[in-house]
Order: C-alpha cells, then sequence, then structure tokens
C-alpha cells in the first residue's frame, strides 16, 4: 500500500514538472502577444502654416492627443512605454479649410520596434478652427503701492502706448484690456523696467489664449521730491470804508509741490491770483488759481483753491459812508528760538538748528502789535532714543495770526545718553 501511495506522488510531481517545462518551452519560443493602451499621445499638426494663410487659427483648449493600443511579447516593457515614445502626426496641408469642425486622419510616423500598434490604421482626430482675428487695443498700466513718504512717482512712461492681440475671433472678443502691473511702493529715484503685456477680460481676468504684440514693453518711472507749500491769498484794491476785512485764507490753505531739491529749499509759499476786495461786499467764498513757478509741479488735483472772505460787521449804520481806515491783511517775517521737551530723563539732545523763520499773516491792526513771547517753536522728542533724529518743528502762534511758512520745518537732533556718575568709596580717597 506504501509502495502505490509512493508511485502516485512521484507521478504527481512529474506531470508539474512536465507542466512547467511546456509552459517555458511556449514562453520561449511562441512569445504569446499581451494588449496595452497608451493614452494622451501628442498630435503633431503638420503644414499648419496653411492656417495663417487661409487666416484660420486652432481654437484653444483642445485635446490634440489620441490614444494607441499595442502589444507586445513582454509585459514589463508594455508598462514601461509613455507617450513621448510615439510621434504621431496629421498633415493640414491636404485640405482646404475653413471655420468649423474637421476630422483629420493622423499617422505613426515613429514607434518602439519591439511592439505593435493594433489600431493604427483609420485613426482620426477632431479639429476646430476659427478665424484669425486681430485687435488693437491702448496699454493699460495697473499701479500699485505708494513711493517713499516725501517723494512723488509721475504717470508712467511707456516705450508703446498700443498692442495689438490676436487669436480666434471667439476668445479674441472676450478681451477688454491689455495691461501691465507696477509696483511703486518704497520708490525714491527713477526706475525704468521691462514689463510683460497682458490681455484680459472686462473682470481683470488674463486671457492666456491669445498672442500680445509687441510681448514686453519698457516702463520708465520719474520720482521726485515733494514738498508741503502753505498758500497765501494775494490781494487787490480795496472794501468799501464801511466794510471791516475780518478773515482771509486759501482751502485747502497747503498744496504739494514737486521739483528740484533746489528749487524746494528755495520756495517758502505760494500766493494765489489776486483777489480784487473793491468787488467783496459781503462774507463769500470765491475760486483762485494758485501760481505755480515754472520748474515745480503740483502733485496730483488742480491748481484751484477757495478763497473764503469774512468780513466784519459794517462800521456805520443805515449805509452811511464812513472815513474809517479798512483794517488789511499784511504778513510779517519773524525768528522764534526752537527748543525741545519731553526727552526722557537718561538722555540728553543737541538741535542741528537752535532757530526758525517764520512768515505770519493777519490783520493789519494784529500783526503791528505782535509779542514774540505769545510764540514757540518746539520739537517733542518723546519716546526718541539714542542716535540722529529728524523731527518735525511746531510752531504756535496767538490767536488771529495765520502761519505762512516756516524754515526749516524739520531739523535734526542727536541724542545721547547721560553718562552715569561712579560714587568714590573712602578706601578709593585714601589710596
Amino acid at each position: 500500500m506504501d509502495k502505490e501511495r509512493k508511485e502516485q506522488l512521484i507521478i504527481k510531481i512529474c506531470c508539474v514538472i512536465a507542466a512547467f517545462a511546456l509552459w517555458l518551452f511556449i514562453t520561449g519560443t511562441e512569445n504569446p502577444l499581451t494588449a496595452y493602451k497608451i493614452k494622451n499621445v501628442p498630435v503633431t499638426m503638420l503644414n499648419s502654416d496653411v492656417l495663417t494663410k487661409s487666416n484660420l487659427v486652432l481654437v484653444s483648449g483642445q485635446d490634440l492627443t489620441t490614444s494607441l493600443n499595442i502589444k507586445g511579447a513582454n509585459t514589463s516593457i508594455l508598462l514601461a512605454m509613455k507617450a513621448s515614445d510615439f510621434t504621431v502626426v496629421a498633415d493640414l496641408g491636404a485640405y482646404a479649410l475653413k471655420s468649423g469642425e474637421y476630422k483629420i486622419p493622423i499617422e505613426i510616423k515613429k514607434s518602439p520596434d519591439n511592439i505593435n500598434v493594433v489600431n493604427s490604421d483609420g485613426l482620426f482626430i477632431t479639429i476646430q478652427l476659427d478665424e484669425l482675428t486681430k485687435k488693437k487695443l491702448p496699454i493699460n498700466v495697473n499701479v500699485s503701492g505708494k513711493p517713499k513718504e516725501g517723494f512723488y512717482a509721475s504717470k508712467p512712461e511707456l516705450s508703446s502706448d498700443y498692442a495689438t492681440v490676436s487669436g480666434g475671433s471667439k476668445v479674441i472678443s472676450e478681451v477688454k484690456k491689455i495691461v501691465i502691473d507696477e509696483n511703486i511702493q518704497g520708490l525714491e529715484s527713477n526706475t525704468s523696467k521691462e514689463y510683460k503685456l497682458k490681455a484680459v477680460d472686462e473682470s481683470g481676468k488674463e486671457i492666456k489664449d491669445v498672442v500680445v504684440s509687441p510681448a514686453y514693453i519698457n516702463v520708465k518711472t520719474l520720482v521726485k521730491k515733494t514738498k508741503s507749500v502753505e498758500v497765501t491769498v494775494k490781494t487787490a484794491g480795496s472794501l468799501d470804508a464801511k466794510y471791516t476785512l475780518g478773515s482771509i485764507k486759501a482751502v485747502p490753505d497747503t498744496v504739494d509741490i514737486t521739483g528740484s531739491l533746489a528749487e524746494l529749499d528755495n520756495l517758502k509759499y505760494l500766493n494765489t491770483e489776486e483777489v480784487d476786495l473793491s468787488k467783496i461786499t459781503k462774507s463769500t467764498t470765491v475760486e483762485a488759481k494758485v501760481i505755480i513757478p515754472k520748474g515745480l509741479n503740483l502733485v496730483g488735483g488742480d491748481a484751484m483753491v477757495k478763497v473764503q472772505v469774512n468780513l466784519s460787521s459794517p462800521n456805520a449804520s443805515s449805509g452811511a459812508a464812513t472815513t474809517e481806515k479798512v483794517d488789511k491783511t499784511v504778513q510779517k517775517d519773524l525768528s522764534l528760538d526752537i527748543k525741545y521737551n519731553n526727552l526722557g530723563e537718561t538722555y540728553l539732545a543737541t538741535l542741528d538748528s537752535s532757530k526758525t523763520s517764520i512768515s505770519v499773516s493777519g490783520l493789519e491792526s494784529v500783526i503791528n502789535n505782535l509779542d514774540l513771547n505769545n510764540f514757540s517753536a518746539k520739537v517733542d522728542l518723546t519716546g526718541l532714543t539714542e542716535g540722529k533724529q529728524s523731527v518735525k518743528v511746531i510752531v504756535s502762534m496767538p490767536k488771529g495770526v495765520t502761519l505762512v511758512s516756516h524754515n526749516p520745518d524739520k531739523i535734526g537732533v542727536t541724542i545721547t545718553k547721560k553718562q552715569t556718575e561712579v560714587p568714590v568709596s573712602n578706601d578709593n580717597k585714601s589710596k
């Protein structure tokens, strides 16, 4: 019995060995083929210049790829295949094309030697063609940020004011602007830089499936120093004798000016065009132009200000004439000592300038009786520590007086720490 079992086991083992040997023979000599599918194989368009000649363009966003069914003897080789291992083309030169949809036959120009493409015959790709359209548009500059404080950036100068955008008629109809984005944050000197042009739709979203020509332009931005300058009202003529001028001032009473440093340093204030007081019979507001000297420019806005003229009560009742002298508005220059306050107890301060020159205006009767004790010029050193600082000079004046200008309006302050005194002990003294 045991002998029979052993014989059956030997027979089974022999069968397994024979089957394995047969499998080795078949795979080694017969090479059975394995099927596999390669997706997203790019299709190259041959003779695409016929589109330009026919004033056509491929509609953007199309899937210009195909899938190939391949077979090979080695599964591992098939699995290693990539779309880039194949060259697939579609020839546009054999067709009379116009806008619309076309099914173009495709041809496999190159494939690996050790595989077969099963579906090489009867392959097609569907393409959409649109009329080539061009549009010329002005270039817009989207400026963001601000230059460094005390500086002004002029309007950007472009190497080209217009650009042409081209593409399919449908996508070109969505293009509303051609723009560049310029950031001037912190600028304090002139800049010249090349920027890429973008075609955008109504909402400002970039449209990429078009060609913008030129693709890049140069943008130059001039940056100049600015200064805030007081505006004084220049008058002509005299009020009727029965009126007294209460006050006259410009609104706004300061404007920002840009120009060379030398010109700005010499500028103390700006005058308006003359306001004719002989035509004023009641408190009113009139417009007047600010006179901007040659070589200087106003920063933003226009050169017009509103002049508020306030008259005091008439000097005579019932319209009766009087010979009382009219109290006119006049100006006067003064010199003030600059002092500092709010310096920390552990610090010392040295001012670069000890005086400031100011120009004030007001009624003649007030200006002629000014007391310098009612004026002060101070710099606030609150929170400042060691080092060189630039601090604004704050001028205080009595009521009825208007500050026209003051120079300097900022001064340098050097702050140092007080030296700590070390007490001398008796032992040290005896030595």
